[in-house]
């Protein structure tokens, strides 16, 4: 029988028969603290395992954990690392106390943390007598929110009652939903870590994004340590692989537990992730997308005042709350209602995806402020207010978690991005964002060399400066043969990211229009042009050795002054005269005259001596042997004895 595993999280407020209920439906207590069990309520987040068939006809079946989270406003912060990757929200209430201040906190924390999937579960219902006016004080709390329409199940975990009616409502919502995506990038973040006698290091967490497999290495984040899987358990049985959306524990070896107290980089424990190696580095700034709920938590006036700029909050993401600093990008609050964009500078690294979403509390008052999108994961502080970091976050900001923005933000904002590293830290598989990137290469968005990927429109005209250059030195000194490509190069390193890409830039422009002339690049239709002063004494050199292509006369002949020996210097080098030896030149049409005829005598004869060659061109022996040997230096043709063979 095939399994779909899912993480269903209860929220609520205190003393709303959370606990009792997952009891109810599981048979496991979650609270297992003595200090739980002595106050009758949950501080550390708790767990419990259940299974259902998929309400279809695959047979499959669901296997569910369950995360019982805090409802006291104390443990609230326990709350939020239960949620971050639940599938399902059952939200409690109790029909005999309704809608509380906690309630509405929880309400809201899950709402930032875009749970969109919820069943509303209305508890001790055999404690009251008029059950209708409950479901209207209910309807009315949740008419303008994220849950309008959520499923509403009355029951009693003292009696039973609505029990089966809520394993059924969990069932067919689940199957409905489809699979927990394996994007190949599992992140396990730690919300327990401990050490036991004869086994050492424990973690557990709510796995997602991925695949953990036992035996393989993974890495700490945000301190980068390295450790080994070495058994791990899910649903209280040992797994080879632990699959997306499961509780589970894992034995880890290489890497101990950490005091609180000490160093970050020493050992592992609660706020840290599970990662694979190679998915970057944590930041010390994110820039997020931040909206602060126009909802009043009742009691509670702090909760309507507006949000400063430059105040210090906790940031709670996963299984981690950090102290983090608020700046706010074009305004100095944010009021109830408002979304803004927003950067959060941090003393200590955090490690997160873009498209994560989070909360932040104020840690004194006890009070839930705002929740958001992480949009830049590896933001610069001082590119914060930049008109192209601002830019880059309006566009992201409209469509957080669509994957064709993020790939074309990322490189209208960067110019260019390395393909095995794009994205890596994002919620989208490495095969779907080079699908991505392809789709806007054959658009016409993107350019592609190898792994690297450019922005086209920019790419283009970084060629295009280049190819600029290169004219303006033909305008300028049309003597010359070109360009050389060490002054390119100087020129164009300013315009680029880093030196390594002109060699790509300069890989298009020999692909169009422009060619190597040695150590020059020049444009294909550049002839150089000799200066005024050597025009004529140029034009005499030309005639002399046109005046007969194969058999020319010596270079004393063609050049009988110094101006004319200055004029076929300059022809040889601009290659229109081919320079044989010290006495001997041959024009270039010469030179590829007697060429494809020797090609054509040896492709026919297989072999031929100097002399047959002479005789078959009719050039004489002073021209075809220093030619022969420059032939034999081109790789054209090669010298066994007396012989030539093609090569």
């Amino acid at each position: 029988m095939s399994s779909r595993h899912y993480i269903i999280g209860t929220a609520g407020h205190i003393d709303h028969g959370k606990s009792s209920l997952i009891e109810a439906l599981t048979g496991t207590d979650p609270d297992r603290l003595p200090e739980e069990k002595a106050r009758g309520m949950t501080i550390e987040l708790g767990f419990a395992q259940l299974s259902l068939p998929a309400n279809d006809d695959s047979g499959a079946e669901l296997a569910l954990g369950i995360v019982d989270v805090p409802g006291h406003a104390d443990f609230v912060k326990n709350m939020v690392a239960g949620v971050g990757a639940i599938d399902l929200a059952l939200f409690i209430v109790a029909a005999d106390d309704g809608w509380m201040p906690q309630t509405e906190e929880h309400y809201q924390i899950l709402n930032y943390l875009g749970v969109k999937q919820a069943l509303i579960v209305l508890t001790k219902i055999d404690l009251i007598d008029d059950l209708d006016l409950v479901l209207m004080d209910l309807e009315e709390n949740l008419s303008d929110g994220l849950w309008a329409g959520a499923p509403v199940v009355p029951v009693s975990s003292h009696t039973g009652d609505g029990i089966d009616a809520l394993r059924t409502t969990i069932s067919t919502l689940l199957t409905g939903s489809g699979p927990v995506r394996d994007v190949g990038k599992p992140r396990l973040p730690v919300d327990r870590a401990f050490s036991l006698k004869g086994v050492g290091t424990v973690v557990t967490g709510t796995l997602t994004d991925g695949k953990i497999k036992v035996g393989e290495d993974y890495q700490i984040q945000p301190s980068g340590e390295m450790a080994h899987v070495r058994t791990a358990q899910s649903h209280g049985e040992s797994v080879e692989m632990v699959p997306p959306g499961s509780r589970t524990a894992v034995n880890l070896t290489g890497v101990g537990v950490r005091e609180r107290r000490r160093a970050a980089k020493d050992g592992v424990n609660r706020g840290d992730v599970l990662v694979p190696a190679g998915l970057g580095e944590p930041a010390l700034v994110i820039d997020v997308m931040l909206s602060k709920s126009e909802r009043e938590i009742r009691g509670m006036k702090q909760s309507k005042k507006a949000l400063r700029t430059g105040r210090e909050v906790m940031f709670h993401h996963g299984s981690a709350g950090l102290p983090a600093r608020l700046h706010l990008l074009g305004q100095r609050s944010l009021s109830p209602g408002e979304t803004v964009r927003a950067e959060l500078r941090f003393s200590n690294p955090v490690f997160v995806f873009v498209g994560d979403r989070f909360v932040i509390r104020d840690a004194s008052l006890g009070l839930t402020l705002a929740g958001g999108i992480v949009l830049d994961e590896e933001a610069n502080r001082r590119a914060f207010r930049k008109s192209f970091q601002a830019g880059f976050l309006e566009a992201r900001a409209m469509a957080p978690h669509d994957l064709g923005v993020l790939v074309h933000s990322q490189l209208v904002r960067d110019r260019v991005a390395y393909l095995p590293t794009l994205l890596a830290r994002s919620s989208f598989s490495e095969s779907e964002i080079r699908s991505e990137t392809e789709r806007q290469v054959e658009a016409g968005e993107l350019e592609r060399n190898g792994d690297w990927v450019f922005l086209a429109e920019w790419w283009k005209k970084i060629r295009a400066l280049a190819g600029e250059r290169v004219k303006a030195v033909h305008r300028k000194h049309p003597e010359q043969l070109g360009l050389p490509l060490r002054e390119l190069r100087s020129m164009m390193e300013p315009e680029l990211p880093s030196p390594k890409f002109f060699d790509m830039a300069l890989e298009g422009l020999l692909a169009g229009e422009f060619a190597k002339a040695g150590p020059n690049i020049r444009h294909r239709d550049h002839i150089p042009q000799l200066p005024p002063e050597l025009q004529s004494a140029g034009e005499l050199v030309r005639k002399r050795l046109n005046s007969d292509l194969i058999t020319p006369p010596n270079k004393g002949e063609a050049a009988t002054n110094a101006s004319e020996e200055k004029a076929l210097r300059f022809l040889i080098h601009t290659g229109e005269v081919v320079d044989l030896d010290p006495k001997t030149a041959i024009t270039r049409a010469g030179f590829e005259r007697i060429e494809r005829q020797i090609v054509g005598y040896l492709q026919e004869h297989g072999r031929a001596t100097a002399s047959d060659l002479r005789q078959h061109t009719g050039t004489v022996r002073r021209i075809l042997m220093p030619l022969l040997e420059l032939l034999d230096e081109l790789g054209v043709t090669k010298r066994e004895g007396d012989e030539r063979r093609l090569k």
